[in-house]
């Protein structure tokens, strides 16, 4: 599907808005948006999880023991505590992941990722590999790859000042 090209002229705020410019962030925003779609379908289709929750699972992954505080989750994926409490809960339902009270600690809890949901990654990592990440990157030339990495920070960069 060819993207969309769009009349930057209704979007300007005021004149000293550059058509060029705003065109960029419209395509940023569509971008965006579209990757995120086809990430949630992707999961949803292959997994059985949405998306919200397979990032869990890959930051879980990630790490050397497949387990990490639920502050530290939450802080990483910039989820609230609730909303994380309410994925794990059903990720654990799932036997995907596990929570454990942490040794000394008043309430904390770390959550490890089990056997399930390491078969689980594998599995949607592979598929999302063939499905998105191929076909989006195959098609560009290493400078572009490059590019992208680069101007993906920065929109990080400028945007998450947390």
């Amino acid at each position: 599907m060819e993207p969309q090209q769009h009349d930057a002229s209704h979007a300007r705020v005021d004149d000293a808005d550059d058509a060029a410019r705003v065109t960029a962030w419209e395509s940023l925003i569509l971008a965006a948006h579209v990757l995120d779609a086809a990430l949630e379908r992707q999961a949803q289709r292959d997994g059985g999880i949405s998306h919200g929750q397979f990032k869990i699972l890959v930051l879980l992954a990630g790490t050397p023991r497949v387990t990490l505080g639920l502050k530290d989750v939450a802080d990483i994926l910039r989820y609230s505590l609730s909303r994380l409490s309410h994925a794990l809960g059903t990720l654990e339902r799932q036997g995907l992941v596990v929570r454990y009270p942490v040794v000394g600690g008043r309430r904390a809890q770390e959550a490890t990722l089990t056997p399930e949901g390491r078969k689980l990654v594998t599995k949607v990592l592979r598929s999302q590999r063939s499905a998105l990440r191929d076909p989006v990157l195959g098609s560009l030339s290493d400078e572009d790859v490059a590019t992208l990495t680069r101007l993906s920070n920065h929109v990080i960069e400028h945007v998450d000042t947390d």
